[in-house]
C-alpha cells in the first residue's frame, strides 16, 4: 500500500551543502506496510481461532450437552483474543504515528525550502483521519499502553479507572474490549471506547487507505508546481519516470 508512495517522492536539493532530502523519508513507507501486514495477520488469526474454537464447542455441546470444558474453552479464547487485540492496537497506533510524523515533516520542510511559496496546512489535511482513528488511540492511552488504573489522568473518572483494568480482555464468548461493566460508580460513565479486532476490515483498514490517498493526492498536487527554486534550495520530483509510469497505470 504505502511503499508505492516511494516512487512519487519529492527531493529537496541544497547545492551549497550538497545534500538531498527525500519527502517522504526514504526509510518510512515500507515499515508501515509491514506493520499493517502484521496487523492483518493478527486479525485473520483471530478470525480463525474464533471459528475453530466455536466449532469445537458446538461439536462438544451436540455430543455431551453443557460442559465445564466449554466454559474453560471460552475463557482461554478470551485471553487469546485480548492478547491479539492489544497487539492490534499497538501496531495501528505505531502506523498512525509514523504517518502523521512523515506528513507533517514533508509539509513543514517544503514550506521552509520554498521560502513560503508553498502554502500548506498539514494538520487540517489529516484532522478527519485522526478523528476517525480516535477510539483506537484512546483505548491505547487509557488501557493498553499505560492503563488509567495505574496512571490516572485528571480527567479520568472512577468508572474509567476501574474499567481500564477490567477491559484488557473481552468477557468469555465476547469479541469486544472496553465494555466490561463495573457498577461501583454508577453515577459516572466510562470514557473507554468499545473496540474489536474484528473491526479491521470495515472500520480501520479504510482509514489507512484514505491516508494513502492523502499522501498521493498531496504529492500529485505538489508535482504540478515543481520544479521550484528558492534562495538556497531546488525542489523537484525525485523520480519523474516512475511518476509517469504510476499515472499511466491509473
Amino acid at each position: 500500500m504505502f511503499k508505492d508512495i516511494d516512487n512519487n517522492k519529492i527531493v529537496i536539493r541544497n547545492s551549497k551543502k550538497n545534500t538531498l532530502t527525500y519527502l517522504p523519508n526514504i526509510i518510512s513507507m515500507n515499515p508501515i506496510d509491514e506493520l499493517l501486514e502484521a496487523t492483518k495477520w493478527l486479525v485473520d488469526e483471530a478470525y480463525k481461532d474464533w471459528k475453530d474454537t466455536n466449532d469445537l464447542i458446538d461439536k462438544r455441546r451436540k455430543e455431551r450437552g453443557a460442559s465445564k470444558e466449554n466454559i474453560d474453552e471460552y475463557e482461554k479464547l478470551s485471553i487469546r483474543l485480548g492478547s491479539r487485540t492489544q497487539g492490534y492496537v499497538y501496531q495501528l497506533c505505531l502506523a498512525e504515528d509514523i504517518l502523521i510524523f512523515e506528513y507533517k515533516r514533508m509539509n513543514e520542510l517544503l514550506i521552509e525550502a520554498s521560502d513560503g511559496k508553498l502554502v500548506l496546512n498539514p494538520k487540517n489535511d489529516y484532522a478527519e483521519l485522526r478523528k476517525r482513528f480516535e477510539p483506537i488511540r484512546t483505548f491505547r492511552n487509557k488501557v493498553v499502553a499505560h492503563t488509567a488504573y495505574t496512571y490516572s489522568k485528571p480527567d479520568d473518572n472512577p468508572e474509567t479507572i476501574v474499567r481500564s483494568i477490567l477491559n484488557l480482555f473481552p468477557s468469555p464468548a465476547e469479541i469486544t474490549v472496553g465494555g466490561n461493566f463495573f457498577s461501583g460508580f454508577s453515577e459516572y460513565r466510562s470514557q473507554l471506547p468499545i473496540i474489536t479486532i474484528f473491526g479491521w476490515y470495515e472500520q480501520v483498514e479504510p482509514i489507512f487507505k484514505d491516508w494513502e490517498k492523502l499522501f498521493f493526492d498531496k504529492l500529485n498536487l505538489l508535482h504540478n508546481k515543481l520544479p521550484l527554486k528558492s534562495r538556497e534550495y531546488k525542489i523537484e520530483i525525485a523520480y519523474p519516470h516512475l511518476v509517469l509510469k504510476h499515472k499511466a497505470r491509473k
